[in-house]
């Protein structure tokens, strides 16, 4: 589920149980039900925002890189960057 599905749902679930069903006595089950989605969506979704988030190369690993790969083989530094960045990211 993306990030923006996760909080159109909670959305949907704050605006749900701001209709004023604390008021009705026969709809406690159903606030107390809404409530425990609005927290499990907002924990997911600090979960999924933390496992999109983006890491780069550090100033001293881009170096490492440069340092590592023949001069002039552009080819060779980018797929050595390439896959330094999917390690990072995965």
């Amino acid at each position: 589920m993306s990030i923006e599905v996760m909080r159109q749902a909670r959305n949907a679930f704050v605006w749900n149980l701001n209709t004023d069903l604390d008021n009705i006595p026969a709809c406690d089950q159903w606030a107390k039900m809404l409530r425990k989605n609005i927290d499990a969506l907002d924990q997911a979704i600090l979960e999924a925002e933390k496992q999109n988030k983006w890491v780069g190369l550090t100033d001293e690993e881009a170096n490492e890189l440069w340092e590592s790969t023949d001069i002039g083989d552009d080819w060779e530094l980018m797929k050595r960057t390439e896959a330094k960045l999917k390690e990072k990211n995965t």
